[in-house]
């Protein structure tokens, strides 16, 4: 121990009397240990830098339901053809263009029309050169009447036909667009093969699953104040014979009605009737008195339905 003591106190005074010579002496244990603390640290970064609080990533997921579509058939057009302008189309592209798109536009093109007041942004101005977001060359004005601008006020007006698109388009050119871009053959060839231009489209109709609920749920509640009319008028039918069969008959009248009011075929003749009757019967609101039914029976109560449903 006292010679530990007595190193020490060796040590401390060359520290004092030679300190670089003391420095240069340390300095490979000095090293070591900050190579040790470095390889310490970079095995274990995942575990040092690893979050205590998972990350929750917000869902952007953005849920839409169709847009309703009426069906039509798009004839084809020559996009080589109508992609010269004519009199005749540029006529009539200005009766299309006061229709559809002067309330934005306005009538010099200058987009002050007073639809468009309120839109941000406002709507293009064709007489600017600049800040075209498609391009103000024939195909490029085309795809935006397509497709629209997403996050402008610009919508799609794929409703219009293409060759009066097209019309639309000339027109504004024309009358708006200082020196107007022309397109390429390569640039008009990609515009037709994109939008079968040349060989027209046939657009089945489609309709957003909310709006075809709806629907359902208004047919199916106008069918059941049918029958429920159809029923009080059976029940307080007093006369007809037919209406008296159809009351012994069934066990729920609703029902009955029902099963009937789901098919048309036993319409075309009493074989089929009676098959509809008895087929799932006691599950179908008629009851086994049918079974007691004689031919003429079966007669009446067909040709009273019938005339009832």
């Amino acid at each position: 121990m006292n010679k530990l003591s007595e190193l020490l106190k060796q040590q401390i005074e060359l520290i004092k009397e030679e300190p670089v010579r003391a420095f240069a002496l340390l300095y490979p244990y000095i090293l070591v240990i900050g190579i040790g603390f470095g390889l310490f640290y970079l095995s274990n970064l995942n575990f040092i830098t690893r979050q205590s609080v998972p990350t929750v990533l917000p869902d952007t997921s953005k849920v839409e339901d169709l847009k309703i579509v009426t069906a039509k058939t798009i004839p084809p057009v020559d996009i080589f053809t109508l992609s010269q302008p004519t009199e005749q189309l540029i006529s009539k592209g200005k009766t299309l263009y006061s229709t559809n798109c002067i309330s934005c536009h306005g009538e010099q093109g200058k987009g002050d029309g007073a639809g468009g007041a309120a839109l941000n942004p406002l709507p293009r101005n064709f007489t600017v050169k600049d800040g075209w977001k498609n391009g103000s060359k024939l195909s490029q004005i085309y795809q935006t009447l397509q497709e629209g601008i997403a996050g402008g006020g610009m919508a799609a007006y794929d409703f219009i036909l293409p060759e009066d698109r097209l019309a639309i388009i000339h027109y504004l050119r024309s009358a708006f667009i200082p020196d107007a871009p022309q397109d390429s053959k390569d640039e008009l060839t990609a515009l037709d093969q994109t939008y079968n231009l040349s060989k027209g489209m046939q657009i089945s109709p489609q309709i957003p699953v909310s709006a075809a609920i709806e629907l359902v749920s208004a047919e199916s509640n106008t069918k059941m104040q049918n029958l429920s009319s159809i029923l009080q008028r059976i029940n307080s039918d007093n006369v007809e014979k037919g209406a008296e069969i159809f009351r012994n008959v069934t066990k729920d009248g609703m029902q009955a009605l029902t099963t009937l009011n789901s098919s048309i075929q036993w319409h075309q003749n009493q074989q089929k009737f009676v098959l509809v009757v008895i087929d799932n019967i006691n599950s179908n609101g008629f009851s086994n008195k049918v079974n007691a039914l004689t031919k003429e029976d079966w007669n009446t109560l067909f040709n009273y339905l019938s005339k009832q449903i």
